[in-house]
């Protein structure tokens, strides 16, 4: 039997929390959560935009007619830079959107590695409410939670970052 990695845990906790559809564009900083969703049937549904700047706005079209949480994602660097316009629109117009961004490996941070960008800098306006970078397995559960009920409860758009190599850990 396999085990259960970071990224088949996001998945499953996603699920529980009635999330039906994540809009997003691939990328190399969210390759462990796409290899995941082959492993979940594709549950919640992986939907696939033409650019990542579409897919936040998907997710806050989405939420602003279905009432309903909107969940994008994107990769590091650039991917993650062009989540912005979405989520501002979430902000300014009271949507609950959670991005779900990915990031270079923890022991190339602060590196210049190609396209590391600092996230926590890049989104703590856009996601003043709730922002966090899951550093362990341990902490995705709460931090996880917490964005969403954020998201939820303040009708703001909240991020979490997952390095790409703590999206391929086993979750314990």
């Amino acid at each position: 039997m396999t085990s259960t990695k970071v990224s088949d845990y996001l998945l499953e906790r996603l699920r529980e929390w009635g999330v039906d559809n994540v809009f997003a564009f691939p990328g190399d900083g969210i390759n462990g959560i796409l290899a995941a969703w082959g492993r979940a049937d594709n549950e919640p549904k992986f939907i696939q935009s033409r650019h990542e700047e579409m897919s936040a706005f998907e997710a806050v079209g989405y939420a602003k007619f279905t009432g309903r949480l909107g969940v994008c994602m994107a990769t590091s660097g650039p991917g993650a830079i062009h989540l912005l316009n979405g989520l501002y629109d979430a902000k300014l117009d009271h949507v609950p959107v959670v991005a779900i961004v990915g990031q270079t490996n923890r022991s190339a941070m602060g590196g210049s590695y190609q396209q590391e960008v600092d996230l926590m800098s890049l989104y703590k306006d856009v996601a003043s409410n709730y922002l966090q970078m899951v550093t362990v397995p341990e902490q995705l559960p709460n931090v996880l939670d917490r964005a969403i009920r954020t998201a939820l409860g303040r009708r703001a758009p909240t991020a979490i970052i997952i390095p790409s190599d703590v999206q391929e850990l086993d979750y314990s």
